[in-house]
C-alpha cells in the first residue's frame, strides 16, 4: 500500500468581528490536533481596516500564550492570503488555517492504489447543514 507523507490539506478562512480572532479559535485547533484529526500546517491572521486595506498579522503578536507549532510555515502564500481574505468586511479579521486531514490520509492512499482520484469536492459549512436539517426534519 502506498504511504503518503501528507494527507489531503484544506485552507480555511474563518472570519471574526473586530481586529483579531479570539483565543478560543486556537484552543479549538489545538483540540483537533490533540485528537489526531488534523495536523496544523500553517496559520495566518489577517484583518481588513475600516478603510478596506488588508493587513497580515504576525501570529506571535496576536497570541498571548505563544504561537502554536506549525509544520509548513509559509504554505499559505501571499496570493492565497489575498484570495481568502478578499471577502472580509471592513473592521473584521480572519484566521487563515491550513490543515492536513489526518483522518483522510489512509483513505487517500487507498484511492491512489485503486487507481482512483478525487476529481471534485464540495464543502458545506456546519451552520448551513444544521439549519437545513432543522428546517426539514420530520
Amino acid at each position: 500500500m502506498t504511504t503518503f507523507d501528507y494527507g489531503p490539506i484544506e485552507f480555511y478562512a474563518i472570519a471574526f468581528d473586530g481586529d483579531r480572532p479570539g483565543p478560543t479559535v486556537l484552543q479549538a485547533i489545538d483540540d483537533l490536533v490533540a485528537t489526531g484529526t488534523v495536523n496544523l500546517l500553517d496559520l495566518v491572521f489577517v484583518r481588513r481596516s475600516p478603510e478596506g486595506e488588508i493587513e497580515t498579522l504576525d501570529v506571535s503578536d496576536t497570541v498571548d500564550d505563544g504561537a502554536p507549532a506549525l509544520d509548513l510555515v509559509g504554505l499559505a502564500g501571499h496570493e492565497d492570503i489575498q484570495y481568502l481574505a478578499d471577502s472580509l468586511e471592513p473592521g473584521t479579521s480572519a484566521a487563515i488555517v491550513v490543515v492536513e486531514l489526518l483522518w483522510a490520509k489512509a483513505f487517500a492512499a487507498a484511492l491512489y492504489d485503486a487507481g482512483g482520484a478525487v476529481i471534485a469536492r464540495e464543502g458545506i459549512p456546519a451552520p448551513v447543514v444544521n439549519a437545513f436539517l432543522s428546517e426539514y426534519a420530520d
